[in-house]
């Protein structure tokens, strides 16, 4: 993706209001990986439009290293941005220099709401991408052209986009890993604690599960009901007993309030925990099948494929 011999500037655009936790977890992938690697493959720097300090979401101010018009041509541009107002980057200023850098081959990143400061440029035209979950709607509504996915980032040819929060974590390693390989990107993790490193193929918890557990009690009910009945599922009835609905009313509630049916958010529960044990346990796949409820091998595979695009196996093999 690089040259090897090449000290790489990565560069953070920062917005006003953007998430601090994600500048600072990118950041800190960076700062141990030269410290594993032993050389200082990665500099990193902050700009802002104007320059001067810039509000981060909490309310703490950063100080930009440079203003955009001062920018040199980095190896890796991230725009991170957040808050309430997510295309307040969306300055003429901004997007000149996007483009400028897009004219030149720049990879560009997107963290958070930073995707729709690159969107708002026209850089995201023919990717997909990706954006937190609590501001999914407004994407789409704004750029209803532009391929939005539900995974926790994506890498599409040299556009990099993540939801924000510890996807920063996971990107950064993606791209360590890719450039000084999986040893280094694993002694990173390891450092910050990450238990597993998600990839491409893990998606956002979705925002109508944060917010139907809120809005519901029964469907709220339901999906502990679940979630302690993973190695032995409940059938629909058991389920629709346990939160005194029928059937009908249960299927009507989840699709309300997820857009699934039970049996297809039950199903993606029990995949989403299998996952976690494939990675996080040496346990046997026919172990992990029976403890996420599947009966066969050769169902679970089929199931899990169809899911991740993968099977349990090769999956398990990416690993870093």
């Amino acid at each position: 993706m690089f040259k090897q011999d090449d000290q790489l500037e990565i560069g953070f655009l920062l917005v006003p209001g953007f998430p601090l936790v994600c500048l600072s977890s990118a950041l800190d992938v960076l700062r141990h990986a030269n410290d594993y690697a032993g050389v200082s493959r990665y500099r990193y720097r902050t700009y802002a439009e104007d320059g001067g300090t810039v509000k981060a979401g909490n309310g703490l101010e950063v100080q930009a290293a440079a203003r955009v018009a001062d920018m040199a041509e980095p190896a890796l541009l991230f725009v991170c941005a957040g808050g309430r107002d997510p295309q307040i980057g969306n300055t003429p200023a901004t997007r000149k220099w996007l483009r400028h850098l897009a004219r030149n081959n720049t990879p560009l990143g997107g963290i958070s709401a930073g995707t729709f400061v690159l969107a708002g440029a026209g850089l995201m035209d023919g990717y997909q991408c990706a954006v937190h979950w609590d501001d999914a709607t407004v994407f789409r509504e704004t750029f209803p052209d532009i391929g939005l996915s539900n995974q926790v980032f994506i890498i599409d040819r040299d556009r990099y986009t993540c939801s924000g929060g510890a996807a920063a974590i996971d990107m950064m390693l993606r791209i360590v890993a890719d450039d000084l390989g999986s040893d280094i990107a694993a002694k990173v993790a390891e450092m910050m604690m990450v238990e597993r490193v998600r990839s491409t193929l893990d998606k956002q918890a979705s925002a109508a599960l944060y917010k139907a557990k809120a809005r519901s009690a029964p469907l709220s009910r339901a999906i502990e009901a679940m979630e302690q009945n993973l190695e032995a599922p409940l059938s629909m009835i058991e389920l629709a007993n346990h939160v005194a609905l029928t059937r009908r009313q249960l299927h009507r509630l989840f699709r309300q309030h997820t857009g699934q049916t039970p049996t297809d958010f039950y199903r993606d529960l029990r995949l989403r925990h299998a996952r976690s044990l494939l990675h996080g346990t040496p346990a046997k796949i026919i172990d992990v099948a029976m403890a996420s409820g599947f009966g066969s091998h050769s169902h679970f595979t089929k199931v899990y494929r169809e899911r991740f695009g993968v099977s349990p196996l090769k999956d398990r093999r990416a690993d870093l």
